[in-house]
């Protein structure tokens, strides 16, 4: 067995953008073991696309990985075949992470925790019984830090999403590495505050809450 070296980053949406233009996916093939998409495609390896509309569950509402992609299409990184049997049609939002205008920029990131949620339960003893329910799983918290550079596009975006008011919705994306997987969805960005050592380089810390469960790679 071995241990997964995390190169963790936080991507965020721009703030104030509109999000990209769902892109037609013309068809999805489910051979040799892949996931193939075929639509017209600028996306580089290693970029996201938001598949919907393709009337399989396993897929649509989900952000994947692609990879060996080209003009015409791409494969989904991290997708079971076997599971997207059916799939037909739909639509997919592109999210790159680099080039002249990537959709996802992030910031100098130094640790990035995940903390699940509990769920709301429902206590049945005023129903004849001691039974106690679980409802529906909650979206989780997000806390990170890093290190600040006002120069830096992707350090001034994530300020952007802490101070805009009204607090805007962004696309974050937690990429821990190929080895350790990714967590993609809607997010909100609280405060972020800066903590200033003599001779040292300024280092910030924040907090996010996703606004719905997000897709977690290795869940899929």
């Amino acid at each position: 067995m071995s241990k997964i070296k995390s190169d963790a980053h936080l991507y965020l949406s721009v703030v104030g953008a509109a999000d990209p233009t769902p892109v037609t996916i013309t068809s999805i093939a489910t051979t040799g073991g892949k996931v193939t998409i075929t639509a017209t495609n600028d996306l580089a390896p290693g970029a996201f696309a938001l598949v919907d509309g393709t009337a399989n569950a396993y897929l649509d509402g989900h952000a994947w990985r692609v990879e060996n992609t080209s003009p015409s299409g791409f494969d989904l990184a991290d997708a079971d075949s076997a599971k997207a049997t059916g799939a037909t049609g739909g639509t997919f939002i592109p999210f790159d992470l680099a080039g002249t205008t990537p959709e996802l920029l992030t910031a100098c990131m130094a640790s990035i925790t995940v903390a699940g949620q509990a769920p709301d339960s429902i206590a049945m003893d005023d129903m004849c019984g001691s039974t106690t329910l679980l409802g529906d799983a909650k979206p989780p918290q997000i806390t990170f830090s890093g290190f600040s550079d006002k120069d830096s596009e992707g350090y001034k975006n994530l300020w952007r999403a802490s101070t805009t008011d009204p607090k805007p919705t962004v696309w974050a994306l937690i990429d821990f590495s190929d080895g350790g997987g990714y967590i993609f969805g809607p997010a909100q960005v609280g405060e972020i505050s800066i903590t200033a050592t003599t001779n040292q380089g300024l280092q910030f810390n924040g907090s996010a809450t996703f606004t719905e469960v997000p897709t977690y790679s290795w869940a899929l």
